[in-house]
């Protein structure tokens, strides 16, 4: 099947809106309430957001996207053409896939698809019209890509963090200026390393611009933020820096972070 012949000419980087329309603000935001309801309790929310189930969002987003360039049994078309699938990659408690469905969009000229919801593979609304049950994608094949090897040499990539991300930075830290924010990282960054090598969780793997790469956490005056560590030639080389929420959003797409630097991005600012 040509998914490319569905995708309309749409200035944005996120394909699933090139190639349907989720609907407007309300309804779109009320079909991913309602997949958060259907999947395992998560808080799929920053704790910095105005926006409700924005990481939710992230990970749908980029599933779908990588599911597109996957290609044939990862996204699933009728005979007719009258429906659209994939597999979010998402369980209910009891541990059913959660599948996106797409039906055609008569209202528009350009868009052929349209967000129809998410169901349960049991559902009739999936099952009467698909005979098979789109893959789950997979962001990595070698289960040892996963793992951060605090014993190899690493590279500090600092003048690309101090002069091209500095607005990542909270206002305190950028009064401060670049000489002191880059003795902090030193210091921090080689802290976080000592404790890698006594517990190798702290380490988090994140997908982020097509590979595998790692998420270290590093506090600058109470400011907690990630370290974002790439393997090139058997070293690592750190590459950028991550708010925590960002971090989040590139950790969620392998897996449900569960260390506490991480997750406490998703500790909403109501509770």
């Amino acid at each position: 099947m040509n998914l490319e012949k569905y995708l309309i000419k749409k200035d944005t980087d996120e394909i699933i809106w090139k190639f349907a329309f989720l609907g407007t603000d309300n309804i779109r935001n009320q079909r991913f309430q309602e997949l958060a309801d259907l999947a395992e309790p998560e808080n799929w929310t920053s704790a910095n957001s105005n926006r409700d189930n924005n990481i939710l969002y992230s990970y749908i987003t980029n599933t779908f996207s990588k599911a597109f360039e996957l290609g044939d049994s990862y996204i699933l078309v009728t005979p007719n053409e009258d429906f659209a699938c994939f597999n979010t990659g998402l369980l209910t408690e009891n541990g059913e896939d959660i599948i996106c469905l797409f039906n055609t969009y008569d209202s528009s000229p350009d868009y052929h698809w349209h967000l129809s919801g998410f169901k349960k593979v049991s559902d009739w609304d999936f099952m009467s019209h698909f005979s098979k049950t789109p893959k789950v994608v997979n962001f990595f094949s070698n289960p040892a890509d996963i793992y951060f090897d605090p014993t190899k040499e690493l590279i500090k990539n600092l003048d690309h963090i101090l002069n091209d991300n500095f607005d990542r930075f909270s206002s305190k830290l950028q009064e401060k200026g670049k000489p002191y924010i880059n003795a902090l990282l030193n210091q921090a960054l080689d802290l976080t390393i000592t404790k890698c090598k006594r517990n190798y969780r702290i380490a988090v793997p994140q997908y982020y611009k097509g590979k595998i790469t790692y998420l270290l956490p590093v506090t600058l005056d109470g400011q907690l933020m990630s370290l974002a560590i790439e393997e090139i030639n058997g070293r690592y080389r750190v590459n950028t820096i991550f708010t925590v929420e960002m971090a989040y959003k590139n950790a969620r797409l392998l897996m449900k972070p569960e260390v506490d630097w991480l997750t406490s991005a998703t500790k909403n600012k109501k509770e």
